[in-house]
């Protein structure tokens, strides 16, 4: 008996149909309140060794840090409250995730926003922004977030890591714990700030359901634009 043409296709749908359902029910939904296991002010590379700065910005850093010790934080453009970028904001405090199919978005310190748009490519030269460009893909279970076009303002972490607008992130979300927690590795891309790329892993744990994002009001903004007598 010959098999007509929209009959195979039929049958090659119905034997697709497992493999699609299990796609699908691959990608976890991230959507939700996180918020980091365990605060830590700075970043550290996951392999245990040094952040590998080039000369120059060791320096820099090192200046960060000694000013820092004398209560000198006007290094640090998030003292007079602009926004902090990636990936410190997210070792701070709560942040939201909210997912759809084709963009994935964030909510996070002070309500700053950032978007992964998926399935995108990154622009060739974006005008650089604080929280950058973000493109996203699946691979099984895992969201990968590749950024680009981030200001140079901006620090990698609590204690003062610079970088350049030459800045590439990738991270990797995956889920845990039946969907308690996060971990998300940030591979850190920089040429003109560290000798090589760097991982540095970080942990989130979900809160509860109906949990609610507060509000976050910068206090040093406050006092800048209060009016003087």
């Amino acid at each position: 008996m010959k098999t007509t043409t929209s009959a195979l296709a039929r049958i090659l749908v119905l034997a697709a149909m497992p493999a699609l359902a299990h796609a699908a029910a691959a990608k976890p939904d991230f959507t939700g309140a996180w918020t980091v296991s365990a605060y830590t002010p700075s970043l550290k590379p996951s392999d245990g060794k040094p952040v590998p700065f080039k000369p120059e910005a060791k320096a820099v850093y090192d200046k960060h840090l000694a000013a820092a010790a004398k209560g000198d934080k006007s290094y640090d453009a998030a003292a007079i409250c602009l926004p902090e970028g990636l990936p410190r904001i997210m070792l701070k405090e709560t942040f939201e995730i909210l997912q759809r199919d084709k963009e994935i978005a964030f909510v996070g310190l002070n309500r700053v926003p950032w978007r992964v748009y998926v399935n995108q490519t990154l622009p060739t030269d974006p005008d650089p922004m604080f929280m950058g460009y973000l493109v996203g893909k699946w691979q099984g279970p895992t969201l990968v977030v590749e950024g680009a076009g981030f200001r140079d303002t901006t620090l990698l972490d609590d204690k003062g890591i610079p970088h350049s607008e030459a800045l590439h992130l990738t991270q990797r979300f995956s889920m845990g714990k039946g969907g308690k927690t996060m971990t998300v590795r940030t591979t850190i891309e920089d040429p003109n700030t560290f000798t090589r790329a760097w991982t540095t892993t970080s942990t989130f744990v979900r809160k509860p359901a109906g949990f609610e994002m507060p509000e976050e009001i910068c206090a040093a903004k406050l006092e800048s634009t209060r009016p003087k007598t």
